[in-house]
C-alpha cells in the first residue's frame, strides 16, 4: 500500500510544518518496520478430541412448548387503546404495554394515518 499526500505551502508555512511532518514520517516508518518483523505464518493446530457421544438409552427429550405468536407493537398498542374506552394517554400506554415512548410515538403516527385512532383535545388516544 502506498499513500501519497501533496500539500502546497508558501515558504514560511512550509518551515512551520517541517518539524511535525518529520515526526510523522518517522512514526510511519517505525510502524512499517513493525509489520515487516511480524511472522504471518500459521502454525498447525493440535488435534481436537471428539465430543463424547451420549448413550442411546438416555431419557427421552421433553417436547418443546410452542411459543405464543408475537403480537406486533402496533397491534398491542391498538388493543390497549380499545380496552380503555374513555381514552388513554401516552404515559399510561407505556406502563400498560411496556414499550418505549419512541415505539409508541412511531406506531401512533401510523395508527392515526390509518385512521384507527385519534387524539382528543385532552391529549387522550381513542380507537375509531
Amino acid at each position: 500500500m502506498k499513500i501519497a499526500i501533496t500539500i502546497e505551502l508558501d515558504k514560511e508555512s512550509a518551515e512551520l510544518f517541517q518539524i511535525p511532518f518529520k515526526k510523522i514520517s518517522t512514526q510511519i516508518n517505525d510502524l512499517i518496520g513493525m509489520f515487516k518483523k511480524v511472522d504471518y505464518t500459521v502454525e498447525d493446530t493440535p488435534d481436537i478430541e471428539p465430543k463424547p457421544v451420549p448413550p442411546k438409552n438416555s431419557a427421552p427429550k421433553k417436547p418443546k412448548k410452542k411459543a405464543k405468536p408475537q403480537r406486533s407493537v402496533k397491534a398491542t398498542i391498538l388493543k390497549t387503546i380499545k380496552k380503555n374506552k374513555d381514552g388513554i394517554n401516552t404515559t399510561d400506554l407505556q406502563q400498560q404495554t411496556g414499550f418505549t415512548g419512541k415505539q409508541i410515538s412511531n406506531n401512533m403516527f401510523h395508527l392515526k394515518k390509518e385512521k384507527k385512532v385519534e387524539k382528543t383535545k385532552e391529549g387522550l388516544f381513542i380507537a375509531l
